[in-house]
């Protein structure tokens, strides 16, 4: 296994290179590494040096440093980014490698909460997760330089933890995820005491903040393994502690039950292909509309009798797993139009039933991806389930305003501060006002005309403001100063002693 420089993005050489002419250490680290050694095109290339953030930012003007628990700089061209780390150590002191306890005594919290303790190379290879993602490669020797044995476990193919894997568990759950995704992304296996002490941390994934937990999920299935992954996920069950209310299908013994489970490993099979067939992601979104559409393909048959309050239906039966996953409001929005959309989109039997115009809203592009999912899935072939939904939509005369009013929601829509703002900003709008205020007009007096002769000096109006007697005036003596106290000395406020 080797790597030629040519296989190599040429911004991430650029930014390993200027690093090192400004005496930094700087290697390629990480996934990129492990793709390039398995023979796939890595996704995106990281850089890691013993350059801090700021050092980091000094040498490029395109760089912008981001994280809280984990500081990096980010490395602009253009919308791609050269993700760029620091060194850096395990953040647990010593003392607390080995994760034991007394017997007396509750094991000790091994979470990692932040993570900017700055190391040496070697410490940064050390405190990874797993050996295939602790190989960094030197662009000047073209070597890979391996701290934690992680060559042999490519070789063999194995998920191996670095160190201990109950303490790497421990320190951080998310982990178990991470190793679901690079059995099944890479065609790896899980190695025998890593997936041991998988089991028995799993509950663990409840300590974790559910942002890093709902957008680890997310990648298990937007790189073309999905169906994998949730073979996994339902081996291991760690499903049950992800989606409960998924999880129950797989214990269900209906018989209607059955062949929704076979049309969502039929969905998830051609979510694969279209991955690897466009080359692109899919949007969370569409994610989650591929996931919740099984119960709900059947309403959505355009031939089916039409549901009296379609979108209510929906909302009921994909809210709970949204709310699982604390799902955003745009990609929960997302996700209910385009599963509303499938009923205009997929084939009919109906050769001129109503279409309404769909390819001008934000979830269109999404919405025909799933809908040539779907008939790939039941058989159709794809390019023909495509087709037919672009034309219809083409075809179609009916106006924007026919659109049925669950598919108008603009999931765009500024947040309530920005509303108020805005309203404030019309309503100041409608107001003219000059930057200084003019003075106040006085009223009209008439006076009698002046008749002068030329070069003659004459007054002006006899308008005069009276100047008042300060002898008719009372002005109020002062009072007694507290700081004077009560005393008889002399002055404006002394007392007499008679």
């Amino acid at each position: 296994m080797e790597i030629r420089l040519d296989q190599i993005d040429p911004d991430a050489l650029r930014v390993v290179q200027r690093l090192r002419r400004y005496q930094h250490k700087a290697y390629l680290v990480g996934g990129c590494v492990r793709d390039l050694l398995l023979g796939r095109k890595p996704k995106d290339f990281d850089v890691a040096t013993s350059a801090t953030p700021n050092e980091i930012r000094r040498c490029f003007r395109n760089c912008r440093i981001i994280g809280r628990r984990f500081r990096l700089a980010h490395v602009f061209f253009g919308r791609k980014i050269i993700e760029t780390a620091t060194f850096r150590a395990n953040p647990r002191a010593p003392d607390d490698e080995t994760g034991e306890a007394p017997a007396d005594e509750k094991a000790p919290d091994l979470l990692i909460r932040r993570d900017n303790v700055f190391g040496t190379e070697e410490e940064d290879a050390r405190r990874r997760d797993f050996t295939i993602n602790g190989l960094f490669f030197d662009v000047d020797t073209a070597q890979v330089i391996d701290h934690v044995g992680g060559l042999p476990d490519l070789e063999a193919r194995l998920v191996r933890t670095i160190g201990d894997p109950d303490i790497r568990f421990r320190e951080d759950p998310v982990r178990i995820l991470r190793a679901v995704k690079f059995a099944a992304r890479c065609d790896l296996t899980i190695e025998a005491e890593t997936y041991q002490r998988m089991m028995e941390h799993k509950a663990e994934l409840a300590k974790c903040a559910q942002a890093r937990v709902t957008e680890e999920f997310y990648r298990l299935l937007r790189a073309g393994a999905a169906r994998r992954s949730f073979e996994l996920l339902i081996e291991t069950g760690l499903l049950e502690f992800l989606l409960p209310e998924l999880a129950a299908a797989w214990r269900n013994d209906d018989p209607e039950v059955k062949p929704r489970i076979e049309r969502f490993w039929a969905y998830l099979r051609a979510l694969d292909e279209s991955i690897v067939a466009r080359g692109e992601p899919p949007s969370d979104a569409m994610i989650l509309a591929t996931l919740l559409l099984p119960p709900l393909r059947d309403v959505f048959a355009p031939d089916a009798k039409p549901e009296p309050n379609m979108a209510q239906l929906v909302t009921l039966s994909v809210q709970p797993i949204l709310e699982r996953l604390k799902a955003s409001r745009r990609d929960s929005e997302l996700c209910r139009q385009i599963l509303l959309a499938l009923r205009y989109l997929l084939p009919s039997s109906r050769p001129r039933r109503s279409q309404p115009r769909l390819a001008n809203r934000p979830f269109y592009p999404d919405a025909a991806w799933l809908t040539a999912i779907v008939a790939r899935a039941e058989g159709v072939e794809p390019p023909v389930a495509a087709d037919a939904a672009v034309t219809e939509a083409a075809e179609s005369t009916a106006p924007e305003e026919e659109l049925p009013p669950e598919l108008l929601v603009d999931v765009d829509s500024p947040s309530g501060r920005d509303r108020r703002d805005r309203r404030g900003l019309r309503s100041r709008e409608g107001r003219t006002e000059s930057p200084h205020p003019a003075p106040p007009t006085m009223p009209a007096q008439n006076h009698a005309p002046l008749t002068a002769s030329p070069g003659e000096w004459q007054p002006g109006p006899s308008i005069r403001t009276p100047i008042p007697n300060l002898g008719d005036i009372a002005l109020p003596l002062p009072s007694r100063p507290a700081f004077l106290g009560l005393g008889t000395f002399g002055g404006r406020w002394a007392t007499r002693a008679d």
